[in-house]
């Protein structure tokens, strides 16, 4: 067989290509289907989260039929709950938004002074376009207000929403009939045991991050809410509860906060100083929480690489919008779960977790190739692998 490229055996060609098929269509199903993978995925996280307290309650005799009733009735009451405390802030601020949006452009327009030239320019085409003679008369297309937006979505979203409701009850009340079921399909006794092993420990990590992360937002929706009424911002409930949602999403749900927090300053302020206090204090406050408390609560094995939160935030945003920023670190989550247990995907539980320490050999590597304190080698230094084999054990013998 001839060297070179052509030397790689043809099969190996044909397994990726089918892998490399395999993960499109996948992706363009996700997107195809999304009306109906959203709800699954959410009822399914949401029966993995609530699976403890289920178990804490059959120990209390409680039967899992019940359990599920009593839980889901609970979760439904909170977030009608959440839901009635912001109905009304978000009235006002639907029923208001001209008047904000006016404001806020005028006082953007005071910070920068930049929208002026735009502005004159725009008249003056305006101006010449009314006094050109035959000109065509103009056709303004009325866009839909927020209002026409909502009833259009609205049905599709409750769809959705009851659909995982519905389906996380029936999850969370067939108690663990599901690892039964994956028990049962496995072939062999060692394949029974990694499977539950790999399941179990999926379903722990989730829960612990759900629960974990449910209480310090709700520690932060508190605090962000009794700031904005200490600084005198209207509707300070509906800061909480918005920092509290927004706070499950990555990175984007507290720039959102500090924007919506900064818009509803700027139409409530007339100093422009005074204008940037509240969006300062929740910038504050979300900093301290994820610095300080949330990588302390969730854990170092709930420690995720920033580039693969990144990464699967933005995949998910572009595939599913809103919904698959919410869900994309839990998804994320449960990948390392299941690679941490799989030897072969080693390598990508590598990856995905936090920044730990290396170990002696991969040290001496890395100090050797990207020399001590500096992320660029030194001159002279091995930069080859060969290289960094061959300085290896002279490094090791003189330090011995």
């Amino acid at each position: 067989m001839k060297h070179g490229l052509l030397s790689v055996q043809p099969e190996s060609y044909s397994h990726w290509a089918i892998i490399g098929l395999f993960v499109m269509m996948s992706v363009a199903a996700l997107s195809f289907a999304q009306a109906f993978f959203i709800p699954v995925i959410f009822a399914l996280l949401l029966a993995l989260t609530l699976s403890p307290i289920r178990r804490g309650m059959g120990r209390l005799g409680i039967g899992p039929g019940v359990s599920a009733a009593i839980i889901m009735i609970i979760f439904c009451a909170i977030s009608a709950v959440l839901l009635f405390l912001i109905s009304s802030s978000l009235a006002t601020i639907v029923s208001d938004e001209p008047q904000l949006m006016n404001k806020v452009q005028e006082r953007v327009k005071e910070m920068t002074g930049m929208l002026e030239p735009v502005r004159q320019a725009g008249e003056q085409l305006e101006q010449m376009q009314q006094n050109r003679p035959n000109s065509p008369e103009q056709v303004v297309v009325r866009q839909e207000g927020i209002f026409s937006l909502w009833a259009q979505t609205t049905p599709y979203i409750a769809g959705q929403v009851g659909l995982s409701i519905v389906l996380a009850t029936f999850l969370i009340a067939s108690g663990d009939m599901f690892y039964e079921k994956l028990v049962q399909v496995m072939p062999n006794l060692t394949a029974k045991q990694k499977a539950l092993t790999i399941a179990r420990e999926m379903e722990r990590q989730l829960s612990t991050y759900f629960l974990t992360i449910t209480a310090i937002n709700s520690a932060l929706g508190i605090c962000v809410g009794t700031a904005m009424w200490l600084i005198g911002m209207p509707n300070p409930v509906f800061f909480g509860v918005a920092a509290f949602a927004l706070n499950y999403i990555p990175y984007v749900g507290s720039v959102i906060g500090i924007i919506v927090t900064f818009v509803m300053a700027v139409g409530t302020y007339d100093n422009l100083l005074m204008s940037v206090v509240p969006p300062l204090a929740y910038w504050l406050i979300n900093t301290a929480e994820g610095q300080f408390i949330t990588p302390v609560a969730v854990g170092r094995r709930l420690r995720l690489n920033a580039v693969a939160v990144f990464l699967s935030l933005a995949f998910w945003a572009w595939l599913w919008s809103f919904a698959g920023m919410f869900l994309s670190t839990p998804m994320l989550i449960g990948l390392k779960a299941f690679s941490a247990r799989k030897p072969e995907l080693s390598w990508l539980d590598t990856f995905l977790e936090g920044r730990k320490a290396a170990g002696d050999r991969d040290d001496d590597v890395i100090n050797d190739v990207m020399g001590a304190g500096n992320d660029a080698g030194q001159p002279g230094e091995p930069k080859t692998a060969e290289e960094v084999a061959e300085h290896l054990p002279e490094k090791q013998a003189h330090e011995s």
